[in-house]
């Protein structure tokens, strides 16, 4: 394993993703998600009725009650729920690797950043679910503005402490703090359509 001076930019690089990780705790988190929620994507899932009276969101990320004029798709339901558990583990993987940094645990780290990483590979495909529907094209935008940056991230973290080089971590962190700072947006907006897909999903499986 890579030595003091890799240990050095590890710790610089801690600064920047304690901020980060900071940052995500700002404000309210999206809706908890119940924990049946599909953990990994599948293809989308034809249209189906929801029935009157269910949560309406609109285009702004307000949520309403009262009947819905154009129910989900199955599709952009799950794809919701998926997202919205998924912030929840974005910030304890974010914990996480704060910590290591701190603590310069390098092997403890670099499992961190790989985590987040497969993590978010893995939400890429929810969010290509949300392009096409015009309640949820703004959400998709606006994870495109942070996801790249967050995976490029996460994954020269990891790169950087196999190949025992202490710049490409801590240009990893700082790259990793920018598409954290953007996620704010995502999570703005894909948080008031949670407790509306939660209740549409319920509606779905019975």
């Amino acid at each position: 394993m890579p030595g003091a001076a890799l240990r050095r930019g590890a710790g610089r690089g801690a600064l920047l993703v304690v901020l980060a990780v900071l940052a995500l705790g700002c404000g309210s988190s999206p809706a908890a998600v119940a924990p049946s929620a599909s953990p990994t994507g599948s293809a989308a899932a034809p249209a189906s009725p929801v029935a009157s009276g269910s949560p309406r969101a609109d285009v702004s990320g307000g949520v309403g009650v009262g009947p819905s004029p154009t129910p989900w798709p199955g599709g952009i339901v799950e794809a919701v729920v998926i997202l919205g558990k998924a912030d929840l583990e974005i910030q304890a993987a974010g914990a996480d690797l704060a910590t290591a940094a701190a603590d310069e645990n390098l092997e403890q780290m670099w499992g961190a950043a790989d985590g987040l990483a497969t993590l978010l590979e893995r939400l890429q495909g929810q969010v290509d679910r949300l392009r096409d529907y015009p309640l949820t094209a703004p959400v998709a935008t606006a994870y495109d503005g942070a996801l790249p940056d967050m995976l490029a991230g996460a994954k020269q973290i990891r790169d950087s402490i196999r190949s025992g080089d202490a710049a490409g971590v801590t240009g990893g962190f700082a790259l990793l703090a920018k598409g954290t700072a953007a996620y704010q947006e995502a999570r703005r907006q894909i948080g008031p359509l949670v407790e509306p897909a939660l209740l549409m999903q319920r509606i779905l499986v019975k």
